[in-house]
């Protein structure tokens, strides 16, 4: 039961929110960040592309996402596929795969974090380990997500890893999971 206890502490400082690499990304590719269309928002438009950031794992949400995208935004379709590590690139075999098959591999453009931006998958985790002290210092007990307004505790699986903000025990509802 300790060590149950303990994975659920350690489990969220896996991995920061997909909202701190967009914002991360944005910058090194000279992009705006969160840019509104109709039904939607971009996470990453620059001056060739608009640019869906996704975990590698959820490759298939990236495709609809991109290819909406660029068409509001008149700009190519891109994808940043945020990878944990080595395992992850079978999930780009797969969107590539995908895009290959719909003949539209040459129309949209992907990427992979970190490898694509310089990096490596241990100044990844070292940037996830800063990333989990800047929340702590901040003193940040709660994380509400944006889209759903729900409330995360620190113990909860969910806490720092969607996109939204550090919020108190009073705002938001409480998730069902952790009871926020």
């Amino acid at each position: 039961m300790k060590f149950l206890f303990f994975l659920l502490l350690t489990f969220p400082s896996l991995a920061q929110n997909e909202a701190w690499y967009v914002k991360k990304l944005a910058k090194e590719l000279a992009g705006q960040t969160e840019v509104s269309v109709k039904n939607g928002r971009v996470d990453i438009v620059t001056d060739e592309y608009a640019i869906e950031v996704e975990w590698a794992n959820n490759w298939k949400h990236s495709i609809g996402q991109a290819l909406w995208y660029a068409i509001q935004t008149n700009k190519k379709a891109g994808i940043i596929l945020i990878m944990k590590d080595e395992g992850d690139y079978k999930y780009g075999i797969m969107l590539q795969s995908t895009l290959d098959y719909a003949q539209i591999g040459d129309k949209v453009k992907v990427w992979f974090y970190p490898q694509d931006f310089g990096g490596s998958f241990e100044s990844q985790k070292q940037e996830e380990k800063n990333y989990r002290n800047d929340l702590d210092e901040r003193s940040c007990d709660y994380w509400i997500t944006r889209s759903s307004k729900v409330r995360h505790n620190k113990s909860c699986q969910h806490f720092g890893t969607s996109k939204g903000e550090c919020g108190s025990a009073s705002d938001g509802k409480a998730c069902k999971k952790c009871g926020g």
